[in-house]
């Protein structure tokens, strides 16, 4: 004869005895925001993540000095216009 040890959640809640079916429902009942979700749930003010370039949106490669915020790839193509000039 071969037993099989199955645990309280592999087993369906039709067949189940009432500890099964009080741990089946306790899991049933958890809210439905996941763990991960709870660190990121509010955005944040500060740090890379918070800041885009002004052109397209971009968040890599951000140029922030003198108040530029724009993308390293964007900032090729606008350096002309804002003033910049390439001495090398």
């Amino acid at each position: 004869i071969r037993v099989l040890s199955l645990s309280p959640l592999d087993v369906p809640a039709s067949c189940c005895r009432c500890s099964h079916r009080a741990i089946i429902s306790c899991r049933e009942s958890l809210p439905s925001m996941g763990h991960e979700a709870v660190w990121n749930s509010h955005p944040k003010g500060y740090g890379p993540g918070s800041r885009t370039c002004r052109v397209c949106g971009n968040s890599c490669g951000m140029i922030r000095k003198y108040g530029i915020n724009t993308c390293r790839q964007c900032f090729r193509i606008y350096s002309k216009d804002i003033g910049f000039v390439k001495y090398r």
